[in-house]
């Protein structure tokens, strides 16, 4: 099988369907299979993880330092 190379475009394009669209979706979109989306994002250090619409994610328990007094 014959790989598709990732054009300039193609990358901008995941980098603005990340976190928006399932991994699927954007797939289809780009016409390339679930696998070679994931491992570029992986890459690109790019989270492909849906958040809600209109929230970034928070830091988790681990990256915050919470002091009781």
């Amino acid at each position: 099988m014959k790989r598709k190379r990732w054009s300039d475009d193609d990358i901008a394009k995941l980098r603005g369907m990340a976190q928006k669209m399932p991994p699927t979706q954007i797939a289809a979109a780009l016409g390339r299979g679930v696998a070679a989306v994931t491992v570029k994002a992986h890459e690109l250090k790019l989270s492909l993880r849906m958040h809600p619409a209109g929230q970034r994610p928070t830091a988790d328990a681990s990256e915050v330092d919470v002091r009781l007094e």
